[in-house]
């Protein structure tokens, strides 16, 4: 595939993807969040309410972070390295363990 068409092909989807409504969209972190309290709810590890705290607050901290964090984490992962000791990761587990307090959170459990 020449350069010309890979441009052609990616600038229409990107057109497409401009000319959507708002309606049409999808709200990614959105649908994060809904999944996160999904998952939560499904495995009784909380109620809705406090699945919802919890999961817009962690999905807000995950979203911080950028796509080249990303990337070392995954190059420390794939080394043996563990990722856990770069100081980012430290100060996103700590941002993490604040979301949960306070909130009663429960085991998970089998759904039925």
């Amino acid at each position: 595939m020449s350069l010309f068409k890979s441009f052609s092909l990616g600038s229409t989807v990107l057109l497409a993807v401009a000319m959507l409504s708002p309606a049409h969209a999808l709200d990614i972190k959105q649908e994060q969040i809904n999944a996160c309290v999904k998952g939560a709810t499904t495995y009784k590890v909380a109620d809705r309410a406090t699945a919802n705290k919890l999961c817009t607050c962690t999905i807000n901290v995950r979203s911080n972070m950028t796509i080249g964090q990303m990337w070392e984490i995954e190059s420390y992962a794939q080394s043996g390295k563990d990722p856990s000791t770069l100081p980012y990761a430290k100060r996103m587990q700590s941002e993490l363990q604040q979301c949960a307090d306070g909130l009663t959170l429960n085991p998970p459990q089998k759904p039925q």
